[in-house]
């Protein structure tokens, strides 16, 4: 990974930490978190630390080529990140792709119809929610647009997000 890959990624993160910051009730939100023995890139627990997890895993996703080679490029990020969502546990789940190369400002063409039905939950119940993270504007700042909203997986997880907020600070949090 380049440094500019590995700019844009953390850049990227405080994109999705500002649209949970401004999408949630009183959230905790955590940074590159290990979360049930998996790594997550932001780890969101709603209503302070007692409400519905949301995890994210991002890639980042060279946007130089055809839209041909661009659908083979995203499918060959996309599948192993749903591998990984399925094992983890949480009510929200999120991939999201951060455009780099000269076409960044454009967002997503598109999700091909084998990963958008592969984002559904087996049972029916859940469905992974998509981000585009790219720069539209010319400040460059990071703009975060939801392709597909997430769908509600079951998750029974209070107890270990009970946990999981007492042994860990989060990285931007309400205080009084």
């Amino acid at each position: 990974m380049t440094s500019d890959e590995t700019r844009q990624l953390g850049r990227a993160k405080n994109a999705v930490l500002a649209y949970f910051e401004n999408r949630l009730s009183i959230p905790k939100i955590y940074i590159d978190a290990e979360w049930d023995g998996h790594r997550v890139d932001v780890l969101a627990i709603n209503r302070d630390g007692v409400g519905d997890v949301h995890c994210v895993l991002l890639f980042a996703l060279d946007t130089a080529g055809g839209v041909g080679e661009f659908a083979s490029k995203l499918s060959g990020f996309m599948n192993p990140m749903l591998d990984r969502l399925e094992k983890i546990n949480a009510q929200y789940k999120y991939v999201g792709a951060v455009l780099l190369g000269e076409n960044e400002t454009s967002g997503l063409p598109g999700i091909p119809h084998e990963i958008s039905e592969r984002s559904f939950s087996p049972d029916g119940l859940g469905r992974v929610g998509f981000l585009s993270i790219h720069s539209p504007f010319a400040d460059g700042n990071p703009q975060v647009e939801v392709l597909f909203k997430p769908e509600r997986f079951r998750a029974k997880i209070a107890k270990l997000a009970d946990e999981y907020v007492q042994q860990h600070e989060a990285d931007w949090e309400i205080r009084a």
